[in-house]
């Protein structure tokens, strides 16, 4: 005699995803679990398994925070295409930050705390901030905007909605990763759709042991956008050849 026996969450068949809680071990404050060491340091964005790019949100640059996102955090910096999980010793990646803003221009993120420490990063509803194996999504409550991630085996993508604002835009900062800056970005608009270009990221930014881990990588990006770009810009920081790169200088 055989049984055929078939388990159903939310009317689906069940599968292994079904049970998969990316926001388990998703902390780095050492603080709120009353230790140094043993942080999950996870992110709770998306990614396929060996998947090359992992879409998540960061909400914290610099220091011993090797995951860029911690739950505790009520305010996220932007929306990352490349995140390392479960590591310490100042970590990595984190490359290619896209924020979706409106109002007036802001042209660095700022502090943890929200838009109204000075900068584009913005607080976000706890409530709304849903993660599932593959997707995550959440409310950026200082611009009522929608944010939904998902990504396949050799692409990430963001989904963005906007109430309507004459001045929203997606600002995307090219030098920015979790354990510092790169070195040196190229950006090339492709065609009114499409931007493509490269990050270079060497120990002189920090990264990987703020430095001491010797991570020297390069960053290529493809990006198509389903609305055209009307008016695009950049904007820069001019810093001396000799001057100390490094966020943890």
């Amino acid at each position: 005699m055989f049984f055929l026996i078939s388990t159903f969450v939310y009317g689906q068949p069940a599968s292994p995803a079904n049970y998969v809680n990316p926001f388990i071990g998703a902390s780095t404050s050492a603080g709120k679990a009353g230790i140094y060491h043993g942080l999950g340091k996870t992110f709770p964005g998306a990614t396929t398994p060996f998947g090359m790019l992992q879409v998540s949100p960061n909400t914290i640059t610099g220091g011993d925070n090797g995951s860029g996102y911690s739950y505790e955090h009520a305010s996220i910096e932007g929306f990352a295409f490349t995140q390392m999980s479960g590591i310490g010793w100042f970590g990595d990646l984190g490359n290619f930050l896209v924020m979706p803003t409106a109002g007036k221009l802001k042209t660095f993120s700022g502090k943890p705390g929200g838009a109204s420490a000075g900068g584009y990063r913005s607080g976000y509803s706890k409530e709304s901030e849903k993660a599932s194996a593959g997707y995550y999504r959440v409310k950026l409550t200082d611009y009522n905007i929608d944010v939904e991630a998902t990504a396949a085996p050799h692409s990430g993508m963001l989904r963005f909605t906007f109430p309507a604002n004459k001045e929203a835009r997606i600002q995307i900062d090219l030098a920015r990763r979790v354990g510092g800056p790169s070195t040196k970005q190229y950006i090339k608009i492709v065609d009114k759709h499409t931007i493509q270009g490269w990050m270079k990221c060497t120990p002189d930014g920090g990264g990987w042991g703020n430095g001491d881990g010797k991570a020297d990588y390069t960053v290529y990006f493809y990006a198509k956008f389903s609305k055209p770009l009307t008016n695009t810009g950049v904007w820069s920081a001019s810093i001396p050849d000799k001057a100390n790169r490094k966020r943890e200088a």
